[in-house]
């Protein structure tokens, strides 16, 4: 007697889990096994990033790439966080998945999909399957949803371990480098003053000098290094002297407008258009001026990622969302460029001090904006592709 396949499938899907070199490696197979164990059409498995609020697609056709993302604010991810029923495309939803369609640039009607399966376990809401199964009867299509909610009940719980063992693993090694750093910080603060008495006699030797023949261009490069060196003295000096909070009530987006308000227009390239949009009335709790200094850290990194292009937008939304609970609600400000996005060699070091890209970058910003959203309770989440990098600033809701 032959297994019933949503009963074999199971079973390798446990034996892929097992073998795999982790959880979430499993993801780009599940379309495939998918599949081979229910014949049909296309298959297509979206999956929460573990960073960021984006669902990432895996295709069982491969070219993974040109799957586009779907956003935690779209239609099609939205419909489904609360609601656990799988939907199927006919005359009373058809209208449903023609939006859906625009939240993933014409996938669905491209591949012709016919069911949409929402993958929970416990509750965690991680991901949607589409599907096209095959049109000759309604067993197949009750079986490949059975099918996919028993896979979902195993890789999701799994994944789910995985990342909070990697989360708790990046925090520890995140702290020890903060101490560090602070430790830095302190160091610096005590020898500014002895640092800049010869920085600054070193500029008027300099000025004396520069009059000499041939001694212009040495003197230049002096002044350029001596003002490095000096914005790098700063940096620390702000990292080391933090005061007590001076929190206050903050309504996000209108500080937000606020911000952007007071930087000169001439600081903001004409080819870059920056749009501000989402709550209104959203507030939250914390120090109105940290919370200044970080976002307009992230916002001109923004617009220095977009330098030399011809055109170029930074969209800027203020929301709140929940996770698990609606007591675990947070706040977000999201800070999007269209830019080229950070290079994979290097997602891994962009919040590591002294790292940077720039010329004349110290590779503080990311970091002390990060430490910075740390002390006020809350997180700095980046996410990136060749599409652009969102940078998130998300405080508690308090």
């Amino acid at each position: 007697m032959h297994p019933h396949p949503s009963e074999e499938f199971a079973r390798q899907v446990a034996r892929s889990l097992q073998e795999g070199r982790s959880a979430r490696a499993f993801l780009p197979l599940f379309p495939a096994l998918l599949r081979r164990h229910f014949p049909g059409g296309a298959c297509v498995l979206y999956y929460k990033e573990a960073e960021g609020n984006a669902f990432r697609a895996y295709g069982a056709d491969g070219g993974d790439n040109e799957l586009p993302l779907l956003r935690e604010e779209s239609d099609l991810v939205e419909s489904f966080t609360s609601r656990s029923e799988a939907m199927r495309l006919g005359p009373p939803t058809r209208m449903y998945f023609e939006l859906f369609d625009r939240d993933c640039r014409g996938l669905i009607g491209r591949l012709g999909i016919t069911l949409i399966v929402p993958l929970r376990a416990r509750h965690y809401f991680r991901g949607l399957l589409l599907a096209r199964p095959e049109p000759d009867g309604e067993r197949p299509v009750r079986e490949l949803e059975e099918a996919a909610r028993t896979a979902a009940a195993l890789f999701i719980p799994a994944i789910e371990a995985e990342r909070m063992e990697f989360e708790n693993d990046k925090n520890y090694y995140r702290l020890f480098k903060f101490d560090r750093l602070v430790l830095l910080g302190q160091m610096a603060a005590s020898l500014a003053h002895e640092l800049r008495t010869p920085l600054t006699t070193v500029l008027f030797e300099t000025a004396a000098i520069r009059d000499l023949p041939a001694a212009a261009p040495a003197c230049d490069t002096i002044s350029r290094e001596v003002g490095r060196a000096s914005r790098l003295i700063e940096s620390l000096l702000v990292f080391s002297k933090f005061k007590g909070l001076q929190l206050a009530e903050v309504r996000l987006r209108d500080f937000v407008e606020e911000t952007l308000g007071e930087i000169p227009a001439s600081k903001i390239p004409p080819t870059v258009r920056v749009s501000v949009e989402g709550e209104r009335e959203l507030r939250v709790t914390s120090d109105p001026g940290r919370l200044k200094q970080v976002f307009i850290n992230v916002f001109f990194n923004a617009l220095e990622a977009m330098a030399g292009q011809e055109r170029g937008d930074v969209a800027i939304r203020v929301y709140s969302e929940y996770h698990e609970l609606p007591r675990d609600r947070r706040c977000i400000v999201s800070i999007c460029d269209t830019g080229p996005g950070i290079p994979d060699e290097i997602k891994t070091r962009v919040l590591e001090p002294f790292f940077t890209t720039k010329k004349d970058g110290t590779g503080l910003g990311l970091y002390i904006s990060y430490s910075v959203m740390k002390t006020l309770k809350g997180d700095l989440e980046i996410q990136s592709s060749r599409q652009g990098t969102r940078v998130d600033l998300v405080l508690p809701e308090r």
